[in-house]
């Protein structure tokens, strides 16, 4: 009986098919996305209520720091909000970057919260041990699947010195409305000038 060995599967045609699978999984885009845009398209202001945020290092400087170096990741998925299924048509790029960015802002406030701090300051991007410094942009990183936001932060307490460039203020209280001042007394009416009429006398008896 005749056996025939069937040829080793060549080791170079495995690498090209491996390769060719890989750019979607290996997808890694790097944007710099803009923080006031962001904080306007998510629930930014929601997350941080009374919370003050300020990107860049420098707009630590002069704040007293309760907790140094929050390091969170924030991860943007396909699934949709709240339900766990993926959405029907892929979300752009910029809406993973989003989403990534809220969930990072999350865990921030969570961490200031629990410092008792008052404000989140000296936000840097920092992917990977790779620090990007800006006060108006945060890197984030894109895959097939997912997005991811690294920021470092400082948790600070007390008043801090006006921002140049705030990135997410408390909403300010809602303006009084003005004194109304009241109203002059009114003038009283002037003294009457007629004179009553004198009683008719009264018709003669026969």
């Amino acid at each position: 009986m005749t056996h025939f060995r069937l040829p080793p599967f060549p080791v170079a045609l495995a690498a090209a098919l491996a390769a060719l699978a890989l750019p979607a999984q290996a997808r890694n885009v790097r944007l710099m996305e803009s923080v006031p845009d962001t904080v306007r398209v998510t629930r930014t202001h929601d997350i941080l209520g009374t919370l003050d945020l300020r990107f860049g290092s420098d707009s630590a400087r002069g704040a007293t720091i309760v907790r140094r170096d929050v390091v969170v990741k924030g991860v943007g998925t396909t699934q949709l909000h709240d339900v766990g299924q993926d959405d029907k048509v892929r979300p752009a790029d910029h809406d993973l970057c989003a989403r990534a960015f809220e969930d990072a802002m999350t865990q921030l406030a969570f961490a200031a919260r629990g410092a008792r701090g008052t404000a989140i300051v000296g936000v840097i991007s920092n992917y990977e041990g790779t620090v990007f410094d800006d006060p108006v942009h945060f890197e984030c990183h894109v895959g097939a699947l997912k997005a991811a936001v690294t920021l470092r932060a400082q948790i600070a307490s007390g008043p801090l010195a006006p921002a140049d460039v705030p990135a997410a203020s408390p909403p300010a209280p809602p303006a009084q409305p003005p004194a109304i001042s009241p109203l002059p007394d009114a003038p009283q009416p002037p003294a009457p000038t007629f004179q009553p009429l004198p009683p008719r006398p009264a018709p003669a008896s026969n």
